[in-house]
């Protein structure tokens, strides 16, 4: 599958999944080159998006304490992990960026807890947060919205796909596969 057609693939996958109808990219950060940010991983690692430029990286956003959506798509998303691994893929070839929405809890010590938790590989997967106005910077150039209800953090769920050049091809929407993301990622590769 060429580039462009999975970037309108991803697209359409989005938006069904999000609205029900079609329309433009809900991100404009798609089809773009993605904007580089540098934060800490869950073991205490300086993690910058651009040393990862030749690999594919999928991108998503949570945070640790969320009792709906986001352990759902981190379960995903670890099965996405061991079928990369099965291939040899993983680390070398494709990389995974989870970007907290709450710095205030979602600590190093508490990102590590949670990787632990889906058995995340740190060779290819990194669970990041920042300060606040630096994590801040990254949700507005990604087009995420976060919104803090008490505990609870509404914010927005793409899983974005970053081609080896940098640029943002596409996103998942919530609910998907991981045979699907598998099948795409062998046909990015």
């Amino acid at each position: 599958m060429a580039a462009g057609a999975f970037v309108a693939l991803a697209v359409l996958i989005w938006t069904a999944l999000s609205s029900g109808q079609s329309g433009p990219p809900p991100f404009p950060v798609i089809g773009r080159t993605a904007p580089d940010f540098t934060l800490t991983d869950h073991q205490g690692r300086q993690i910058r998006l651009g040393q990862f430029r030749g690999r594919l990286v999928l991108l998503n956003f949570i945070y640790t304490n969320c009792a709906d959506v986001c352990p759902i798509t981190t379960a995903t998303l670890t099965r996405v992990q061991r079928g990369l691994i099965t291939r040899g893929w993983w680390g070398r070839d494709v990389v995974f960026l989870t970007v907290t929405t709450d710095p205030a809890r979602d600590t190093t010590a508490a990102l590590a807890t949670y990787a632990r938790r889906y058995q995340a590989d740190p060779r290819g997967w990194h669970f990041l947060t920042g300060d606040l106005p630096t994590l801040r910077k990254v949700y507005r150039a990604y087009g995420i919205a976060v919104r803090s209800r008490g505990a609870a953090q509404e914010h927005d769920l793409p899983t974005f796909v970053i081609d080896r050049k940098g640029r943002v091809l596409g996103a998942y929407g919530v609910g998907f596969e991981s045979e699907d993301v598998v099948h795409d990622l062998a046909q990015l590769r």
